[in-house]
């Protein structure tokens, strides 16, 4: 496996490139800035290097600051968020279709209740405990998937929770944990055959969620599944949610919309 370079293993993708917040952005490089004037105004050599240690940790890291998303969401108005495109939202379109019968025809749901096929949960549940227990594994699968080499993934755990996954140093999708990222993986290697990897991406991603939300076994500890309702906090904001997830290892399985028209497990 290829060697990330000092500078991509201090990176993080989730918080930078196409993902990089705006306001966190602006809110972390005004603080440097005065930091770095104030540090100035008695040594300015130690101004200057505050301004560069602090402009590189942004740039690298998206923001210097500990705890900026919940600075952001406190103490910027949801006018001011606006601007940036990050107003706090609950919910996205849903793929067009029923998702019920899209998983009843892909062999995942029964036919006459919204509980998974035991072959297929069988299976499922094998193929995520597998990954769920073997980062090595789990990288592998990701890169089948994804068509790259093994070396170019990588499996970050960021600061406020859940895992990313990078390619390249790239960010190419966030989970609420690992045990949820290989529940995915386990979805799209079991129904490739399927037609699933002909569907779009926001559709596999969808349906991959309600799998892994009627999941009632845990693929990390094999303990039962629990659904609650929760606030989950996020960058620039906050959403109620009901959180899938293991009562004993508490690994999150999902997180969805507890509105009316959002799929839930055991709907």
């Amino acid at each position: 496996m290829a060697r990330r370079s000092p500078l991509a293993r201090l990176r993080q993708p989730s918080h930078t490139g196409e993902n990089r917040c705006l306001p966190c952005t602006v809110v972390n490089l005004v603080l440097v800035a005065v930091v770095a004037a104030a540090a100035g105004l008695f040594v300015p050599l130690a101004g200057l290097a505050a301004a560069t240690l602090g402009v590189g940790a942004v740039w690298l890291r998206g923001y210097v600051v500990p705890g900026t998303p919940e600075l952001t969401e406190r103490y910027l108005p949801s006018r001011v968020l606006g601007w940036f495109g990050k107003a706090p939202t609950t919910s996205a379109d849903p793929p067009e279709g029923d998702p019920t019968e899209k998983l009843v025809a892909l062999g995942v749901l029964a036919e006459d209740e919204p509980v998974l096929d035991p072959a297929f949960e069988r299976r499922w549940h094998e193929a995520a405990a597998g990954m769920a227990a073997n980062p090595d594994r789990l990288r592998a699968t990701a890169a089948e998937l994804l068509s790259v080499d093994p070396g170019s993934v990588a499996v970050d755990r960021p600061p406020e929770g859940g895992v990313t996954l990078a390619v390249d140093d790239r960010w190419t999708g966030s989970w609420p944990s690992r045990a949820a990222l290989a529940a995915d993986l386990a979805t799209e290697q079991l129904l490739a055959d399927r037609g699933f990897a002909e569907l779009d991406r926001l559709d596999r991603t969808d349906l991959a969620a309600r799998v892994r939300g009627l999941v009632e076994r845990c693929p990390v500890c094999d303990s039962p599944t629990d659904v609650t309702d929760d606030t989950i906090e996020s960058c620039c904001g906050s959403a109620e949610v009901v959180a899938v997830a293991c009562v004993d290892c508490g690994a999150r399985m999902a997180e969805f919309d507890p509105s009316p028209a959002t799929f839930a497990p055991g709907s």
